[in-house]
C-alpha cells in the first residue's frame, strides 16, 4: 500500500521553488545535432499545504483523510504517460534526437556539482555521468508533484486545490552547464464538493484540470 505523500509548506505554490533561479531555453537546443536524454520523475500523488502554520497546527491537521480519495483517483489520471506523450510530440515536431531514460534517477543522492569560475549557470547536482552510461549528450529532467493543495490558517482549512508543480532543466552534459529552467505551477478550483460520489470525481476532475493546464504550459518552456 503507497503511503500518502504530504508537503509541508508556508505559501506553497508561491515558495516551493523560490530559491530556483529561472533561465529560458538556450536557441542552440534545437540547432545542434545531440542526443537528449529525458528523465522524468513523476511523484506518487499526494497532498500539499498552503497558508500559514504552525508546527502544532500541522501536527493537528495531517491530512489523512485524504489519502484513500487521493489513491482512488491516482490511476485515472495516467500523469506519467501523458507528460511522456507530449514530450514525445514536442520532440518529434522540432527534429530532436532523444530518449526516454528508464533507469531510475536518485536525484537526492547525485553528488553535488563543485561550480567551476565561469559566468555560465550549472545544476547543482552533477549529472554527467549519465552521458556514458546512456549515450546521451544533453538531459532534459522534469521533477513532478501533484495532487491536491489544501489552505490552512492555522488548523482551519481556508479552501482545496488541485495542483500539479513541474520543475524542468536542460542539461549539458559536457560540462553540467543548465541549458534551461524553469517551474510550471498550476492550481485548479473544485466545483462543488470534493468528496461527491464513491468516485470523488470532482476532486478528480480538478487535478486533471490542473494536469491540462500544466501540458499547455509545458509546450511553452520546451
Amino acid at each position: 500500500m503507497k503511503t500518502l505523500k504530504i508537503t509541508f509548506a508556508f505559501l506553497f505554490v508561491l515558495t516551493v521553488t523560490s530559491c530556483v533561479t529561472t533561465m529560458p531555453l538556450n536557441q542552440q537546443f534545437y540547432s545542434n545535432n545531440k542526443k537528449v536524454g529525458v528523465i522524468l520523475e513523476v511523484d506518487s500523488i499526494g497532498m500539499a499545504k498552503a497558508g500559514s502554520q504552525g508546527l502544532l497546527d500541522m501536527a493537528f491537521t495531517p491530512g489523512n483523510r485524504f489519502k484513500e480519495p487521493l489513491q482512488k483517483i491516482e490511476p485515472k489520471l495516467n500523469l506519467n504517460e501523458t507528460l511522456k506523450t507530449e514530450i514525445t510530440a514536442i520532440l518529434k515536431s522540432k527534429n530532436k534526437q532523444f530518449q526516454f531514460i528508464t533507469d531510475k534517477i536518485d536525484y537526492q543522492n547525485l553528488s553535488k556539482f563543485e561550480k567551476p569560475n565561469s559566468d555560465k549557470k550549472y545544476s547543482k547536482k552533477d549529472f554527467r555521468n549519465i552521458k556514458k552510461s546512456n549515450n546521451v549528450d544533453e538531459i532534459i529532467f522534469l521533477k513532478v508533484r501533484y495532487g491536491l493543495l489544501v489552505s490552512y490558517y492555522g488548523v482551519i482549512e481556508i479552501g482545496k486545490q488541485g495542483y500539479v508543480n513541474i520543475g524542468t532543466e536542460f542539461i549539458d552534459l559536457n560540462d553540467n552547464s543548465l541549458l534551461q529552467q524553469d517551474n510550471i505551477q498550476t492550481v485548479t478550483n473544485i466545483n462543488g464538493n470534493w468528496k461527491k460520489e464513491e468516485d470523488y470525481e470532482n476532486l478528480k476532475t480538478s487535478i486533471q484540470e490542473a494536469i491540462n493546464k500544466s501540458v499547455i504550459s509545458l509546450k511553452t518552456k520546451i
